[in-house]
């Protein structure tokens, strides 16, 4: 069971509905973590752009995207997380 309720599609208010079609458009999807934070729109905003400024090769130009992705799976599986 969620501590925090996690934003659906169907429940989105206008707001938390412009930050997950944008996540949609660019990730294919819109993580947990920012349906989460859009519970408070500006919160979710931020969290946004960090993944964005996080994930994207051509704007961090560090790391393959990739290889990020597995920084992710690893951490997520080191603290127990269930995906």
């Amino acid at each position: 069971m969620a501590y925090v309720r996690i934003v659906s599609d169907d429940d989105a208010n206008e707001e938390q509905k412009v930050v997950i079609k944008h996540s949609n458009e660019l990730f294919g999807r819109t993580a947990n973590a920012v349906r989460a934070a859009t519970l408070t729109p500006r919160l979710g905003q931020s969290i946004f752009g960090f993944i964005v400024a996080a994930l994207r090769e051509e704007i961090t130009d560090i790391l393959p995207v990739r290889t990020k992705c597995l920084v992710i799976l690893k951490t997520s599986t080191l603290n127990g997380c269930a995906y």
